[in-house]
């Protein structure tokens, strides 16, 4: 397996694997403040360094300010000292509900929600409980399927894995043996790598 390190190039970066702790540790060894940024939220940061050779200055937003009591849940209160816990999120929706009964939840709403919140709070915007319920409102009664969330690769993986409709029936346990198999593979960590690397392999002559 690679091992980060300053000189490394952009290519050897991307077809390596790091664990989210080791990202952690090389991001603070060049200067990259960690904060609460999430695993490809540092790899893009790390990218970003490798192919400038110069330390991004993005700053982490954080949720609320050190030592900062949590806000009174009000639809009118201003999101300064957000939490997002159960009771938060049982609040929204029923903010949400309130307005349309029975509304169904959509899959990566709470991601998408919370990446907007992030930016706006990076913005420095003025934003409400109501705002953040209306929001979530528009991600459950969005047509279709929600954007993809830009996740680690392994769950991507296993998205595009399970996608194929030639893996249909295929359990857990073997998506991710041919996870770990790939993961130690030299070239990108995709399901399209991993279709080349297997469909490449020949079987062995009968005669």
């Amino acid at each position: 397996m690679s091992v980060l390190h300053r000189g490394m190039s952009l290519e050897e970066f991307d077809n390596g694997y790091f664990y989210a702790a080791d990202l952690k540790v090389f991001a603070r060894e060049i200067g990259i403040t960690v904060g609460n940024f999430r695993k490809f939220e540092l790899e893009e940061l790390i990218r970003e360094f490798l192919r400038t050779g110069k330390v991004p200055d993005h700053k982490p937003v954080m949720p609320r300010r050190a030592g900062g009591a949590r806000d009174e849940l009000k639809p009118d209160s201003v999101v300064t000292n957000y939490v997002g816990d159960r009771r938060t999120k049982d609040f929204l929706l029923e903010l949400v509900h309130a307005k349309v009964p029975g509304l169904g939840s959509k899959s990566g709403q709470w991601y998408w929600l919370n990446d907007w919140r992030r930016k706006m709070q990076g913005a420095k915007e003025r934003f409400t409980y109501r705002d953040m319920a209306d929001h979530l409102r528009a991600l459950m009664q969005n047509d279709g399927r929600l954007p993809r969330i830009p996740s680690g690769r392994m769950i991507n993986f296993i998205t595009d894995f399970w996608a194929d409709p030639a893996n249909a029936g295929i359990p857990r346990k073997e998506v991710l043996d041919a996870w770990m198999w790939l993961k130690v593979q030299p070239g990108p960590k995709t399901y399209a790598q991993y279709r080349r690397l297997t469909s490449s392999e020949t079987p062995d002559d009968p005669g």
